[in-house]
């Protein structure tokens, strides 16, 4: 198998993000003429103008100066509040969109939010990234969490089990989606991720080592970091959720994978089906990657035979034909009063050493580190302590 099969390349993976991206509107259901309620511009105000563009007619619930004034324009109504207490009557709304928001929410406050979308909008919908599931990826999590609360702000990812639960609680029916990529995305989606965190974090005066711990992550010319899976939650009345008709993978993008699938069922002629299954995602565990190929066995006489070798040829093993010149070594007759020392291996062994008694205990096999209590151990005991990537401390209950 080759690198290929398992890494984009930039193109394949810029390709592959646009997609993903429109499988999430398709999610979303957003019909043209409809009422959308968005929480927040958001980066770039990408889930506003991406709402735009299916002909919603969208307001956006904002507080911020400075992002109202940067978004003035773009075509969207202004509702100057906070989504704890949404200023709009019941019903207002066809959808309610919570689009990247929630994980820059503290969740003691999620409920009140889900609350609120739910009262002014007939379906309510969160669009979250998962958390991280390779441990640099968790790292970088970490760190960025970090430069968040150092600023006074919030960032913590959620398991989609979060996100059902709130929805479960405003007894609404649910539908849910989880996109991912297939493959790991290229070396460059690392350096430009970190470029990025690093760019929001000096706007908000975060600690130079934090910063720097970053660039070294980006330096490393073996990182590579797995893009977050991402979660499509919709909940609706009963029989109200529309059901979504998604788009068609691009033509071009079609006929890499088509010719990349086909070359790959080649490879998997000669090596094991199961080593050669392609990386899968799961909702708990996130990216699943393929084992390498197995060594060749003798169950495998054509992987073991080597190249120009016809099937069922055996050679004999060679003979041994001494030189001429070849004379065998003399045989040892010991002495008649020969007596060998003892523990050189001749003659009578040596006594037995003494065994312990019956009933002695076994000494254990490995050196038992000290718990608390023992004797001698420290009041922490010894072993891993688990520890959040993100604040150090449990989930507050929602």
């Amino acid at each position: 198998m080759e690198i290929s099969d398992f890494v984009y390349s930039v193109k394949e993976f810029e390709a592959e993000a646009r997609y993903i991206e429109a499988l999430i509107w398709d999610a979303l259901a957003v019909r043209e003429g409809e009422r959308v309620l968005i929480c927040g511009y958001g980066d770039e105000a990408r889930a506003v103008r991406a709402a735009l563009e299916r002909g919603a007619i969208v307001t956006v619930i904002e507080s911020r100066d400075e992002a109202i004034a940067a978004y003035a324009e773009i075509g969207a109504t202004l509702l100057r509040g906070s989504t704890s207490v949404i200023p709009a009557r019941d019903s207002s709304f066809d959808l309610g969109l919570a689009y990247h928001y929630l994980h820059e929410v503290d969740p003691l406050f999620h409920s009140q939010i889900l609350g609120e979308l739910a009262r002014v909008a007939t379906r309510v919908a969160i669009v979250e990234p998962a958390p991280p599931s390779d441990p640099l990826g968790k790292r970088i999590a970490s760190l960025y969490s970090q430069a968040k609360r150092s600023a006074g702000l919030f960032e913590r990812y959620q398991n989609i089990d979060h996100w059902k639960r709130l929805l479960q609680g405003v007894e609404a029916e649910l539908s849910q989606h989880t996109f991912a990529f297939a493959k790991v995305p290229p070396p460059q989606y690392l350096r430009d991720t970190v470029a990025l965190l690093i760019d929001t974090m000096k706007a908000e005066a975060t600690p130079d080592d934090i910063i720097e711990e970053l660039r070294a992550i980006a330096r490393r010319s073996d990182a590579q970091i797995l893009p977050p899976v991402r979660n499509v939650l919709v909940g609706a009345a009963v029989g109200d959720l529309p059901a979504p008709l998604f788009t068609a993978r691009p033509p071009l993008l079609e006929e890499q994978l088509a010719a990349a699938a086909s070359a790959s069922a080649v490879r998997e002629q000669r090596v094991d089906a199961t080593s050669a299954t392609v990386a899968r995602v799961s909702a708990e565990n996130g990216y699943e990657f393929p084992p390498l190929p197995a060594p060749p066995t003798a169950a495998d006489p054509a992987a073991m035979r080597p190249p120009g070798v016809p099937p069922g040829f055996a050679p004999n093993a060679p003979a041994f034909v001494p030189p001429p010149s070849f004379v065998p070594p003399p045989t040892f007759v010991p002495p008649p009063n020969f007596a060998p020392p003892p523990g050189t291996g001749f003659g009578p062994s040596e006594p037995p050493a003494a065994q312990p008694p019956f009933g002695a205990p076994f000494p254990p096999p490995f050196a038992m580190p000290q718990q608390p209590g023992d004797p001698g151990a420290p009041g922490t005991g010894i072993g891993w302590q688990w520890e959040p990537p993100d604040s150090g401390t449990s989930e507050p209950p929602v």
